[in-house]
């Protein structure tokens, strides 16, 4: 899914009256990617994800993301979670 327009996630989020770290924990996701998200610089998201974030923020999900098929969703992880291992040439 993409972000129609990042600013309009921040206001809904704020209408409700929460943090990103709030809407982070119910959309069970980081606080890093809520950012992202309303800032742009994660211009996409998993459809559960955005029905996830639409759910807790009240919005319908025309509202704030629409679907763009063919394409691939940003992997978000933390180096600590990495799972990767080095084979030895």
């Amino acid at each position: 899914m993409r972000v129609k327009a990042p600013d309009r996630i921040a206001a809904a989020r704020r209408r409700r009256g929460y943090t990103q770290y709030d809407l982070a924990a119910l959309a069970k996701c980081t606080q890093a990617t809520i950012s992202a998200l309303e800032t742009g610089t994660m211009r996409g998201c998993s459809e559960d994800l955005a029905k996830a974030i639409c759910k807790w923020v009240d919005r319908d999900m025309e509202d704030l993301f629409e679907r763009h098929d063919n394409t691939r969703v940003q992997r978000v992880t933390n180096a600590a979670g990495s799972t990767r291992k080095t084979v030895a040439a």
